[in-house]
């Protein structure tokens, strides 16, 4: 048995039998775990509010060697971003941000880099200036971290490097532009201007302490919004549903 503490996000968190909760949650130095947090429901004084979703925690934990969930044995709350429960397209936003990172991280591998991202973009939602187009950039970076990063800056055919003066489309299947020499080689291309792949090539490698330098127009976010919601729905199955909310909204 393990007594192990880690900073930690809460995911998402399930009432189970009559007084526990299961808790999912994605740590610093772990990744993704899944937690039974016993009594949380009953007693207040070892978790109060700190298994809500989008709470920063120091979390302790046991780990037995024959059980899949670890016991969650006490919080400390770091910060719980209370200001934006004010607003409701920014819960949903976050909401988007934790499902992407619950549904799409496997359990027990440790990535510090997904964890400082997924920490940066909530603080950032606390934000006045905040922008749907970041929602953009948080999709690309978390891609990018597992292993799926678009190809914006050749050609995913011929690997011809991004020209200005080509046209391009978004491959799905393929994970990256097609210039228009091979777009008879593939069905079911997503229309792309050349101002929002400019735009994607320079979110990948800026720092995140800079991104509030990069705008996203209205017809690049739909754009993005477009491809990145097919390219979601190709690796994970189906639409998140924190999508439906938004779209829900208007």
């Amino acid at each position: 048995m393990l007594h192990l503490s880690t900073e930690a996000i809460i995911l998402q968190t399930t009432d189970y039998a009559e007084w526990d909760r299961i808790v999912s949650v994605y740590t610093k130095d772990f990744g993704k775990i899944r937690g039974i947090a016993k009594g949380a429901k009953r007693s207040r004084k070892r978790f109060g509010s700190a298994l809500e979703p989008f709470t920063h925690n120091e979390l302790f934990f046991v780990e037995k060697e024959t059980q899949g969930l670890v016991r969650f044995e006490r919080c400390h709350i770091i910060n719980m971003f209370t200001e934006m429960a004010q607003d409701l397209r920014k819960v949903i936003y976050g909401s988007y941000f934790l499902e992407l990172v619950n549904t799409m991280t496997p359990e027990r591998e440790k990535n510090s880099e997904i964890f400082s991202l997924l920490l940066f973009f909530i603080n950032l939602l606390k934000e006045d200036d905040f922008r749907e187009g970041m929602m953009r950039i948080f999709e690309l970076r978390l891609f990018s971290l597992l292993g799926y990063q678009p190809q914006f800056l050749n050609c995913t055919t011929c690997g011809h490097e991004f020209s200005i003066k080509e046209k391009y489309r978004f491959s799905v299947k393929r994970g990256g532009i097609v210039c228009s020499k091979c777009l008879n080689k593939h069905p079911n291309l997503l229309p792309l201007s050349n101002g929002t792949i400019r735009i994607f090539q320079q979110a990948q490698n800026l720092a995140l302490l800079k991104i509030n330098r990069i705008f996203f127009s209205p017809s690049a976010n739909e754009e993005g919004k477009m491809i990145f919601g097919k390219f979601l729905e190709y690796h994970i199955g189906r639409k998140p549903k924190s999508l439906d909310l938004l779209d829900q909204l208007g």
